[in-house]
């Protein structure tokens, strides 16, 4: 389930109408969501408020197996209609398998330039005083800039700070980055091929970075093939990376065999060593049942918009390096939780983390 913060920031995406799937970052989106998913450990508490539509704040209080926690506010020029944890879309609300394009036909236009869209957040953890901030804004309708940066004091060093300047014309998206830690600075791009009312859409993509401090660079490429939402084809999705410098290639093969169930495998081989790992994942979604209604005719009828609405789903992940995973991810009465498992077969005490987190806001 996505972090309060993080919900906004795709809100925020979504209503000045970025579309982050198209960026090469997000290639393998579909197969991150279900082999590489977080499950929470210990216990944790998240609860937000939604005092105005331009300012949310945020607190994260995690009690087990230390106490610590954190505070963050967020703020953006554009209203952003997050709903309460009780109304919200779950299906917005976790990372999971869905198809997002960019449809341009149904696409509102918005001056950005005239009226540019910004959000601005920040959070302390405690205890420690670690603090991380982000600026994101819109320049123009295809381009924005993006600035993260995280500061520990008893680091003794200086703020990491991390920028990146985004271009996307639907077609084709690059993006330039630098982060001064390491003095790495990068650039990306990926291009579509075919029609967005096509069955299918292969997308091609390269990394190329380079370590101003060390001098040494390097570069990835990868490939991708997705039934488009358009289509009435099945959605399925295959993806190629290769890191030639390092030797690490990965394939991964993503299907929805049917409307609660999606089903992913990957398999990871490194061309020096000759290690391996192959890893299959899972996610079922259950959907809310449906509530029966009389009318003063006697007739019983079904809600059918409540049918539609997901109100949970359970994740799991086996792979021969990481091991086990599990988590089921939900909506109980006004709260959202997320609760998770990690294990590992081989070992004589199989269980690594387990975990619980609850959702707040309203």
């Amino acid at each position: 389930m996505y972090d309060f913060m993080e919900y906004c920031l795709k809100r925020f995406y979504q209503t000045s109408g970025w579309n982050e799937e198209n960026q090469y970052s997000n290639l393998c989106s579909w197969s991150r969501a279900l082999l590489d998913f977080y499950t929470p450990k210990g216990l944790s508490l998240v609860v937000s408020k939604l005092p105005t539509p331009y300012f949310k704040p945020s607190y994260t209080l995690t009690v087990l197996p230390t106490l610590n926690g954190s505070l963050g506010y967020l703020y953006t020029s554009r209203e952003l209609d997050i709903g309460t944890s009780a109304t919200v879309d779950f299906q917005d609300l976790i990372d999971r398998f869905r198809i997002i394009m960019d449809e341009p036909h149904k696409k509102k236009h918005i001056n950005h330039q005239a009226n540019p869209d910004y959000l601005l957040y920040g959070r302390m953890f405690f205890p420690g005083a670690r603090m991380e901030a982000m600026y994101v804004r819109r320049i123009s309708e295809h381009l924005q800039y993006l600035v993260t940066a995280v500061n520990t004091p008893k680091a003794y060093s200086a703020p990491q700070i991390a920028m990146q300047l985004q271009y996307d014309v639907g077609k084709w998206c690059s993006e330039c980055s630098y982060t001064s830690d390491d003095g790495l600075l990068g650039l990306r791009a990926l291009y579509n091929f075919g029609q967005p009312t096509s069955t299918g859409q292969w997308s091609v993509g390269t990394e190329l970075y380079y370590g101003t401090l060390d001098k040494s660079g390097g570069m990835s490429m990868g490939l991708r093939y997705r039934t488009l939402k358009a289509s009435n084809a099945p959605p399925i999705s295959f993806t190629y990376t290769l890191n030639p410098i390092v030797g690490h290639m990965s394939t991964s093969y993503v299907a929805k065999v049917s409307e609660e169930l999606a089903l992913c495998s990957r398999y990871d081989f490194s061309m020096y060593s000759y290690e391996s790992d192959l890893a299959f994942g899972f996610e079922y979604r259950t959907k809310k049942p449906s509530i029966e209604t009389e009318s003063e005719n006697g007739v019983i009828t079904l809600t059918a918009d409540r049918t539609e609405k997901l109100e949970g789903l359970i994740k799991a992940r086996w792979g021969f390096v990481k091991g086990l995973a599990l988590m089921w991810e939900g909506r109980f009465k006004k709260t959202l939780f997320s609760l998770g498992l990690t294990a590992d077969l081989k070992s004589t005490s199989p269980i690594r983390t387990i975990g619980l987190e609850i959702q707040y806001f309203s």
